[in-house]
């Protein structure tokens, strides 16, 4: 009886390690599509608080720590992302002094971040634990602040409720700074950079150049994403797109044949993509 009881234990625990796993991305063989650079701008990302706060100012201050003593170019190899290095990042958000955020935080001494699963900025382990560049950079700051980190998911349409009901204390997921987003919340200044590019399967790789040669296709992208923006601002690529609950599930558009193309984050794609 013991050891069927182990037996048992041992395969509820793979069962487990396998559905995390695969929430992650790493359950799927991504080997069959290919990046395509489409030449676009780059993006930026940056952290979201409530509009005024006073918490801004203080990650900035610890970001510009964390850079100097080498914690963020240690898990930008960890998580082989492209964040900012020395001489690159000066904190300029207004302190805001007395606003009140940071005596809420520390109050009940917990920092609410708000993510969704993306990898490699957040995806959760084998076990279950939230990991990833911005889930590990989040740890480092509120062990700084002397605050515990809580990772709430979030829905990303409804992001800009979330934070300013304070259901969460900011956004911290990869997230493009955008004129969009600033007129509600105050950002830091960019850690990592990012761009759009396309996924498509590797055999068509070839035909697709620039963002004019996806003119006519079906193109999966995450609602409310960069990449969502990017294909409704071009009239030729408007018409096919085809809106996703998450960028993952974008590619499995793609993966699947059911689209064309993806628009994602560079980030994402390559940690997906071997």
């Amino acid at each position: 009886m013991k050891r069927i009881s182990a037996l048992l234990l041992a395969a509820l625990m793979l069962l487990t390690a396998c559905f995390a796993f695969t929430a992650c991305g790493g359950g799927r063989d991504y080997s069959s599509l290919a990046i395509v650079d489409l030449g676009l701008e780059r993006e930026y990302f940056g952290i979201a608080f409530r509009a005024g706060s006073d918490m801004t100012r203080k990650v900035e201050d610890i970001t510009l720590q964390l850079i100097n003593d080498g914690k963020l170019a240690a898990l930008s190899t960890t998580y082989e992302v492209a964040a900012v290095g020395k001489g690159d990042y000066t904190p300029v958000a207004d302190p805001c002094e007395g606003s009140g955020d940071w005596a809420y935080i520390q109050g009940k001494g917990t920092l609410v971040v708000g993510i969704t699963d993306y990898p490699p900025m957040d995806y959760r382990d084998a076990n279950g634990k939230w990991i990833g560049f911005d889930a590990d950079y989040a740890r480092a700051v509120a062990e700084k602040l002397g605050v515990e980190v809580e990772f709430k998911e979030i829905d990303w349409d409804f992001k800009q409720e979330a934070l300013e009901s304070k259901d969460i204390d900011c956004i911290w997921n990869g997230m493009t700074i955008t004129d969009v987003i600033e007129v509600y919340a105050d950002c830091t200044v960019p850690y990592m950079y990012n761009t759009q590019v396309a996924v498509v399967k590797k055999a068509d790789a070839e035909k697709y150049k620039t963002i004019d040669d996806l003119a006519g296709l079906r193109i999966a992208a995450e609602s409310g994403s960069a990449g969502e923006t990017v294909i409704k601002e071009n009239a030729a690529l408007a018409g096919g797109l085809k809106s996703m609950s998450g960028q993952t599930d974008a590619m499995l558009e793609v993966l699947s044949g059911s689209s064309q193309a993806a628009i994602v984050d560079l980030t994402l794609a390559k940690a997906l993509i071997k």
